[in-house]
């Protein structure tokens, strides 16, 4: 079963990875990208004017967590989740991550942090929209604010009632932190459970 839970993690990851290699404006695998050290600032958009995309009205600076991404989420707030096993530190393509699993059981949790989508002129919600309309992404659906910050439900395909939910979060406007649950009995655990996790996310970023 652990094998099959990477398997889908990946599977979501990958997802969010290639939006920062294609786009809609046919470039394909292997454009060059951006110098490294020319991340545009919170304060500046990558996205799309697009009335689809909702603006980020407070962006939060989340540089710091670049290298570890696993401090997002504090032990004690994992453990209110019911993981209480360390955060594994992964990489993502350009984007970094930290998964977190349950000996014994499937649920599993994943924080994708879209640097490596930014620095390719790729991130926020408006680089998500833009693989929706390349084809890249199967399915993109609004969701539920979180703390103040927008948010989209996104994959390959929905997953959600299969107790699988990818949730990405805008921190920023060229900036979205993708917070998955796995391996849930239903949508509405799954859902609720990247939901608790995204705003966990924001709130360890506003205390920064």
């Amino acid at each position: 079963m652990p094998n099959v839970l990477r398997n889908r993690a990946a599977v979501a990851a990958l997802v969010f990875v290639s939006i920062a290699v294609a786009g809609c404006t046919g470039e394909t695998p292997g454009t060059p990208t951006p110098t490294p050290g020319t991340v545009p600032s919170s304060g500046s958009s990558a996205a799309p004017e697009d009335p689809n995309v909702p603006k980020v009205a407070d962006p939060l600076d989340a540089s710091a967590y670049v290298g570890d991404v696993c401090k997002l989420l504090p032990p004690a707030t994992a453990s209110e989740l019911g993981f209480t096993a360390p955060g594994e530190s992964k990489g993502e393509g350009s984007n970094p991550g930290c998964s977190w699993q349950i000996r014994g059981k499937a649920d599993s949790l994943l924080i994708i942090l879209g640097s490596g989508n930014r620095e390719k002129g790729m991130g926020g919600l408006g680089g998500l929209h833009k693989a929706k309309e390349a084809g890249q992404l199967r399915f993109l659906e609004p969701g539920p604010e979180v703390d103040g910050y927008p948010t989209v439900y996104y994959g390959i395909q929905d997953r959600r009632a299969g107790g699988n939910c990818d949730l990405a979060v805008g921190v920023a406007d060229d900036l979205a932190i993708s917070t998955l649950a796995k391996g849930y009995d239903n949508e509405q655990d799954a859902c609720g459970t990247a939901q608790k996790l995204a705003s966990a996310v924001i709130k360890t970023l506003k205390e920064a």
